[in-house]
């Protein structure tokens, strides 16, 4: 992209990242999943389509470093995500322990919960490329802080009483669904 379109350039590299790409060099980017139609359409949204060109590949070196799960090491900062994660399940716990608990939470604490569980989780996925578990460490703390996390959603869900809930929230509840599918399974 030409230097007057600079704007539109880095708005475009910030979101391949946020898309989970992690940069190989000047203005070349990877990702372990299918993200074209998302690239796109930011390339469209910032008018800069026309100067975005798109390559898939299944043969990837750097330098002598071939092993997909050695070059996801090396382009990912996965020890910090995996850092985040121990965070986050170090928050989920307690907070799973009261909502599952026999003590009575007032509508203020089950929002203050909901509220730090959300802060953390989005925390915790945000720099997070979802890569694919043969990709990642084992065991990934990553797996584990999400099943809580949909653990204490569902426990804040049961004890909600028929409230309504915050529309803020909707965006957590697919992670509800995807424990309640687990555990029917």
């Amino acid at each position: 992209m030409p230097e007057s379109a600079r704007t539109a350039r880095d708005t475009l590299r910030e979101t391949l990242v946020h898309l989970g790409g992690a940069p190989l060099q000047g203005g070349l980017y990877v990702c372990a999943n299918a993200w074209e139609p998302y690239v796109e359409e930011a390339a469209h949204r910032l008018g800069a389509h026309g100067s975005l060109t798109l390559l898939t590949t299944t043969d990837l070196r750097r330098g002598d470093t071939q092993e997909p799960a050695e070059l996801a090491r090396r382009l990912w900062p996965l020890q910090e995500i995996a850092d985040r994660y121990h965070r986050l399940g170090r928050i989920a716990r307690p907070r799973l322990a009261r909502l599952t608990g026999p003590a009575e939470l007032s509508s203020s604490a089950l929002l203050t919960i909901a509220v730090e569980l959300a802060a953390e989780l989005t925390r915790a996925m945000e720099p997070d490329p979802l890569l694919p578990p043969q990709l990642l460490p084992r065991p990934w703390p990553g797996t584990r802080a999400r099943e809580q996390i949909a653990q204490c959603w569902a426990a804040l869900y049961e004890r909600d009483q028929g409230e309504a809930r915050p529309v803020l929230f909707r965006l957590y509840a697919d992670i509800t669904r995807e424990a309640a599918d687990r555990v029917t399974r």
